[in-house]
C-alpha cells in the first residue's frame, strides 16, 4: 500500500499535483508503523529508532476514554486520576469513601478489581486497505457503509480470540485501513489514588489552563488467572527533573481530531451539533450539582459524572469559540482550498474526486433535517443511564445474534461480543435517583426538540410524565448482573417475556429507533464515507504519506520539546511549576483546598520540585494519562490536560500556542513517598 501510494505521489508530481504539506514543526498525531523519523531528525536533532519505537508501542496501553503506561514487569499501570474516577466511585461507599480520603493497597492483597475496565495494548498493525476495497467495489454510496462494516466484521471475527481484540482503524478519511490487534487484559484492579480535591486541585477555573497544581496520577494493575500479569515489556520510570527545552514525545490514544474533514462537515458542527451539545451540558451540569449538594452520598455518587460533564461543557466550549472565530475557521477553509485546487490541475484526479465535496454538502442537508431524532433516538438515547444501557444491549443483542454475522450492528459482532458480556455482567452500583436524572433530563430533551405530537415521542411517553417515566424506569431490575445474564443468555424468548419496566420500555420503540439509525447510515454516513474515501485518495496523490492521519482513538506518537509559550497579549508562561506554588495557591476555599496529608507534608517537600509542565505536543481528549517519554523510552510523566488554546486543536494545531500540561514522574515520586507512605510501590517502580 505504502509503495502503491508513494509511486502514485511520484507521478502525480511530474503532473504538478505533488508538494508538500504546509504543517508546522511539532504537529502530527503520528501511527507508530508510520512515524516519520527523519523529519523529527530534522527538526528536533533527534529521532527514536525502530527498536525505541517497538518498545514504547508494546508498553503503552488504552483503556476507556484514556491512555497509560505498562511500568513494571508486574503489570503495574500509570494514568491519569480522572481516567479512574469511575472505578474509584465505584468502589467508595458511606464508609470507604475514597473519592475524599483517596485509595492506598499496601499490598497486593488489598488492591481491587475495577468493574467493567479492560485494558489494552498494541501487539501488531496489518495494512487491510485492499481487503476494504475488494469488498466495495461497485457499491453505491447508499450502501458503502453496509458492504464496509460487514467486511469489517470479517476480518475482526478472523483475528479475535480469547485475549486478543482486534479492530479496523479507518485512517486518512477512508483512504487507508488498517487492522489493530491488542492484548486485552479484562482483569484489572486499582493500586493507588490520590483524594480527589488534589488530582483535580483547581478544579474547573484551572481546567485548561496553566500554571496548574494537580496531581492527576493513580495507578492500575493487570491481572491474569487472578494473579499480577507478567509484563516484561514495560517502560521505565525517570525520577530526573525535566530540563526546559528537553526533546519529549507522548505516547497515546488521540479519540478525536477533525482536520481532514471537509468544510460542510466542520460549518454543521458549528451551527448545529456544538450549540445544541454546550446547551445540554449546560443544563445537565446544573441538575448534577443541585444532587451533589444534598449530602455527601450523593456528591460522592455524582463525582465521576459531574467531573465529566464540566470538563465536556468546557472543551466543546472552545471547539465552538475555533470554529466561530473567522481567523480559525478560515484555516480550515483554506486547507480545502488548496486540495480542491491541487484535484483540479489534473483531469484523472478530477475524475475520480467527481463531485465528492458536493455530495458531502448535500449529506450534511439531510442530517440538519433528521439530527434531533438520530441523536435523542439513537446516538444518544439515555446517555449516562446504566440501566437504558444494558436494557438496549440485550433488546438488541437478542435480535442481532440470530444473524449472520456480517449483517448485525458493529456492536453486536462476534469479535464485540465479549466487550458486551463483561459490561452485563460487571457489578456496578446503581442509585435509582441518580438513574433519574439522567433519564429525564433526556426524555424531557426529547420531548422538547420532537416536539409533543411526533409519534415516536408519544410512543415513548405515553400519558406519562418525562419525571414520573423516569422514576418509574428508575426500578428496574436490570441493576442486578445476575438478573441481566439471565435475559442475556435467554436469548430473544426471554426478552419477549420480560415484563421488567425497562426491558419493556426499550422493546416497546426500538423498531423506531433502528429506522432512524438505517435511514441515517443510508442516507448520511455512507454518502459522506465513499465521497470521503475519494478524496482521500486525492489527497494521497498530492501529498503521499508525508500528512497524518485523524485521531480515530487509536495508539499514536506526537513528539515536541518542554517549551513555556507567550500569550497574544504579550504575557510569558513558562514551562513549570513548582511545589511551593502549590501551598501559595491554597486558598483554604473550594477548589483550592488541601488535604491535610498535604497540609502535614509541607516541611518534608523540596519547595522547587517540579510539579506540572507544558510542552509543545500535539495532543487532544484521549491522550490523558499517556507517557511522556524521554530519548531513552523512559517515562517522565503523564500528560493530563491542555492549555486553552489546545481547545482549537481539534481542527488545526498551533506551534506558538497549543500546550500540553503534564503531572511530572518527579512529583508522582515525591508523593508516594513523601506524602502517602506508598514505599512498596516506589520500589516497584525503581525495579528494587
Amino acid at each position: 500500500m505504502r509503495q502503491n501510494l508513494r509511486a502514485a505521489a511520484a507521478v502525480l508530481g511530474m503532473l504538478g499535483l505533488s508538494a508538500t504539506p504546509a504543517a508546522q514543526a511539532e504537529e502530527g498525531m503520528w501511527t507508530f508503523d508510520n512515524f516519520p523519523t527523519e523529519r523529527m531528525r530534522e527538526e528536533m536533532g533527534w529521532a527514536p529508532d525502530q527498536a525505541w519505537l517497538d518498545r514504547t508501542m508494546a508498553g503503552t496501553a488504552r483503556m476507556p476514554g484514556c491512555s497509560a503506561s505498562n511500568v513494571s514487569e508486574a503489570g503495574l499501570v500509570l494514568t491519569n486520576h480522572h481516567c479512574v474516577i469511575s472505578c474509584v466511585t465505584a468502589l467508595s461507599t458511606t464508609d470507604n469513601n475514597y473519592i475524599v480520603d483517596g485509595f492506598m493497597a499496601q499490598a497486593r492483597a488489598q488492591e481491587l478489581r475495577c468493574p467493567n475496565m479492560s485494558i489494552d495494548v498494541l501487539t501488531a498493525i496489518t495494512d487491510v486497505t485492499g481487503a476494504i476495497e475488494a469488498a466495495t467495489a461497485g457499491v453505491t454510496p447508499e450502501t458503502f457503509a453496509r458492504a464496509r462494516d460487514a467486511e469489517f466484521a470479517r476480518l475482526t471475527r478472523e483475528c479475535t480470540t480469547a485475549t486478543t481484540r482486534c479492530e479496523v482503524v479507518t485512517l486518512y478519511q477512508g483512504g487507508r485501513y488498517a487492522l489493530y490487534q491488542y492484548r486485552t487484559y479484562d482483569d484489572v484492579r486499582l493500586v493507588f489514588a490520590p483524594e480527589h480535591q488534589m488530582a483535580a486541585f483547581g478544579g474547573d477555573p484551572d481546567n485548561f489552563n496553566f500554571p496548574r497544581y494537580c496531581l492527576d496520577f493513580s495507578f492500575l494493575r493487570l491481572y491474569e488467572n487472578g494473579a499480577p500479569a507478567v509484563t516484561p515489556n514495560h517502560l521505565d520510570m525517570r525520577f530526573t527533573p525535566l530540563a526546559e527545552d528537553e526533546v519529549v514525545l507522548i505516547a497515546g490514544n488521540p479519540g478525536r481530531t477533525s482536520r481532514l474533514r471537509t468544510t460542510a462537515e466542520l460549518a454543521f458542527e458549528r451551527d448545529t451539533n456544538l450549540p445544541w451539545q454546550i446547551a445540554s451540558l449546560s443544563e445537565l451540569r446544573g441538575r448534577l450539582i443541585a444532587y451533589s449538594a444534598l449530602g455527601p452520598d450523593q456528591s460522592r455518587i455524582a463525582s465521576s459524572a459531574l467531573q465529566s460533564v464540566q470538563n465536556s461543557f468546557k472543551g466543546l466550549s472552545g471547539r465552538r469559540q475555533a470554529l466561530a472565530d473567522p481567523a480559525g475557521f478560515a484555516r480550515v477553509a483554506e486547507r480545502e482550498a488548496d486540495l480542491r485546487q491541487r484535484v483540479r490541475r489534473n483531469r484523472a484526479a478530477t475524475r475520480e474526486v467527481a463531485g465528492a465535496w458536493e455530495e458531502i454538502e448535500r449529506a450534511q442537508g439531510v442530517y440538519r433535517g433528521m439530527f434531533y431524532q438520530y441523536q435523542y433516538l439513537e446516538q444518544r438515547a439515555g446517555e449516562r443511564s446504566l440501566l437504558f444501557q444494558w436494557a438496549r444491549d440485550l433488546v438488541r443483542g437478542a435480535e442481532e445474534r440470530q444473524k449472520p454475522d456480517g449483517q448485525r450492528l458493529a456492536r453486536y459482532a462476534d469479535a464485540r461480543l465479549p466487550a458486551v458480556v463483561q459490561s452485563l455482567r460487571a457489578s456496578r452500583p446503581v442509585t435509582p435517583e441518580f438513574e433519574e436524572i439522567f433519564l429525564s433530563f433526556w426524555l424531557s430533551k426529547t420531548r422538547e426538540h420532537l416536539t409533543v405530537d411526533d409519534p415516536i415521542t408519544r410512543r415513548i411517553l405515553g400519558s406519562e410524565s418525562p419525571e414520573a417515566l423516569a422514576e418509574r424506569l428508575s426500578q428496574s431490575r436490570l441493576a442486578d448482573p445476575r438478573y441481566r445474564m439471565e435475559l442475556w443468555e435467554g436469548g430473544a424468548a426471554a426478552i419477549a417475556q420480560s415484563d421488567d419496566p425497562m426491558i419493556e420500555f426499550v422493546r416497546s420503540w426500538d423498531a423506531e429507533a433502528r429506522a432512524v439509525r438505517e435511514r441515517f447510515v443510508t442516507e448520511v454516513e455512507g454518502p459522506v464515507a465513499r465521497a470521503q474515501e475519494r478524496i482521500a485518495r486525492a489527497r494521497f496523490r498530492a501529498f503521499g504519506e508525508a500528512l497524518y492521519p485523524d485521531a480515530t482513538f487509536s495508539p499514536r506518537l506526537t513528539y515536541g520539546r518542554v517549551i513555556g509559550w507567550s500569550e497574544p497579549s504579550g504575557r510569558v508562561v513558562g514551562p513549570f511549576t513548582y511545589t511551593e506554588g502549590l501551598y501559595e495557591r491554597a486558598t483554604g476555599h473550594e477548589p483550592f483546598v488541601l488535604s491535610q496529608r498535604w497540609i502535614d507534608a509541607r516541611g518534608r517537600l523540596d519547595p522547587r520540585a517540579i510539579f506540572n509542565a507544558t510542552t509543545s505536543t500535539d495532543v487532544i481528549g484521549g491522550n490523558s494519562g499517556g507517557p511522556l517519554l524521554d530519548r531513552a523510552g523512559d517515562v517522565i510523566g503523564a500528560v493530563f490536560d491542555g492549555n486553552i488554546h489546545l481547545l482549537g486543536g481539534e481542527y488545526f494545531y498551533d506551534g506558538d500556542l497549543n500546550r500540553s500540561v503534564i503531572v511530572t514522574s518527579t512529583i508522582i515520586r515525591t508523593a508516594l513517598s513523601d506524602v502517602y507512605g506508598m514505599n512498596a510501590l516506589v520500589a516497584e517502580l525503581e525495579g528494587r
